[in-house]
């Protein structure tokens, strides 16, 4: 089951909000309603899952089993685990995870990363927490269905936290208001932006050898932009998710293009990936705590780790030393530039060049190979492949959008030269204003405006539910 899918959001969703909402109210001593709680959390949250198939449900069963038994094995959070113990358990998790990402041809389970990572912070910092663990408190934590599919890897205090206080009476029709319209955006966001962008992708990646210059940049940038609307989609529909219940989940995504460089971009680029890397990776390697060299060595490291969890493949190396030789520039930079704010010309230049290092590393992550991220990047850079502003026909219909397109049939406008390039062009400049110039949905959903606006893109992004697809970070 996903977010953006008729079943979830007729009938999984609103039958889990009515379950907890419902028990809030139950007359129940507290320890009892709590528990009825954790089941009801619990059961809604494996139904969730279930969909994904049998492979992502024996792996995800397996994963639970082993880390439950080792944490039983060192008392729930009674007693201080031994160390040897939990590094031998640590490797368990990322053997796994290896396992299935390099040596399982292609059988990838669903969110074996995300549930990996959290399960090694659940054992990393177990015994740390002076309030006991129960096994009904790490299956609420490890099987939260808002956040199961891709995050945020959320700390087990930071979930338990909000879990425990869900059987209080705290119906707020405000709050649930404010979940709906922020769910409401990052529908939209997914389903209206995200996959028409992602169209354009596809069949650009397709046409590499043949395209032109415009077209490469088209390219580039509609990846760029999909992966953007579709992660901020989810994490959106997530937090939503968790606003109608009166909880508040880490904030995993916050405008990272507009970051003035690039360590700006990873404090604002899928948050609690950066903190997992930063904590569990990069302070153990010594941080910056051993000179300038081996500090540059470290960022090193974190990044061509990044650029293998994501993928197994060299554009997912050369994408992770992209952004770790920029880190590392940053970083010595840092050290020398003036003790000065940046005034707003500088950090509009800061903005515009961070995004189109970007942008050109995000070519390496999406191209299948290298060879075709070479030949999109050639074809930017050649000043000979610009004699021309040409855009393939077929590239700019990906960006036709139905409804767009029947407004279109009514005025003069179908009958245009050029009108097959209108939808391309609507859709490019409404994905830069609401990235660049926008607020973000967490602050519009806050505002409390606009209601027709949210009727209109619920219904919009429903009935453009035919086509259901699964999200980008999903494969991760």
């Amino acid at each position: 089951m996903t977010f953006n899918s008729y079943s979830f959001i007729f009938i999984f969703l609103p039958i889990f909000l009515f379950g907890v909402w419902g028990l809030q109210h139950i007359g129940l001593f507290t320890e009892k309603k709590q528990m009825l709680m954790k089941l009801w959390l619990i059961a809604m949250s494996a139904f969730f899952f279930v969909g994904y198939g049998k492979l992502s449900c024996f792996v995800f069963l397996g994963s639970i089993a082993f880390n439950l038994a080792f944490a039983m094995l060192a008392g729930m959070g009674r007693t201080k685990p031994d160390r040897l113990l939990k590094v031998i358990a640590i490797i368990c998790n990322v053997i796994l995870l290896c396992f299935f990402k390099y040596m399982s041809d292609g059988a990838m389970p669903v969110a074996i990363s995300f549930y990996t990572f959290s399960q090694i912070m659940f054992i990393a910092e177990l015994g740390n927490d002076e309030k006991q663990c129960g096994i009904l408190d790490y299956l609420c934590y490890i099987l939260f269905f808002p956040k199961v599919l891709q995050g945020p890897i959320a700390d087990y205090k930071n979930i338990n936290t909000g879990i425990e206080k869900l059987h209080e009476d705290v119906l707020d029709f405000e709050n649930i208001a404010e979940g709906m319209r922020l769910f409401t955006l990052g529908l939209a966001k997914k389903v209206l932006l995200a996959d028409v962008l992602g169209k354009a992708a596809d069949f650009g990646y397709g046409i590499l050898t043949t395209a032109t210059a415009m077209d490469a940049l088209i390219i580039a940038v509609s990846y760029s932009f999909q992966l953007y609307f579709d992660f901020s989609g989810y994490c959106d529909m997530a937090e939503g998710i968790c606003r109608m219940l009166g909880m508040d989940l880490q904030i995993n995504f916050d405008a990272p293009y507009r970051a003035e460089n690039i360590a700006q971009f990873w404090d604002r680029w899928h948050i609690s990936l950066t903190k997992f890397f930063t904590k569990y990776i990069y302070i153990p390697l010594g941080g910056s705590r051993r000179g300038k060299l081996r500090t540059y060595i470290n960022i090193m490291v974190v990044f061509l780790i990044s650029g293998i969890w994501h993928g197994n493949g060299w554009g997912f190396i050369v994408w992770g030393m992209m952004h770790g030789v920029l880190m590392v520039i940053t970083r010595f930079y840092g050290k020398y530039k003036r003790n000065k704010e940046t005034g707003t010309v500088g950090r509009t230049v800061g903005t515009i060049l961070t995004f189109l290092y970007v942008n050109c590393a995000w070519v390496f992550f999406r191209a299948p190979k290298l060879s075709d991220a070479k030949v999109l990047l050639g074809k930017l850079i050649d000043p000979n492949a610009w004699s021309g502003l040409h855009i393939t026909v077929k590239l700019a219909e990906c960006f036709m959008v139905d409804e767009i397109w029947y407004i279109f049939k009514v005025t003069p406008i179908s009958g245009w030269n050029k009108s097959n390039y209108i939808c391309m062009w609507i859709i490019m400049i409404i994905s830069a204003f609401v990235i660049f110039r926008g607020k973000t949905a967490r602050k519009i959903a806050e505002e409390k405006k606009h209601p027709f606006l949210y009727g209109v893109l619920f219904v919009w992004g429903v009935v453009s539910l035919g086509g259901v697809s699964t999200f980008l970070y999903v494969n991760f």
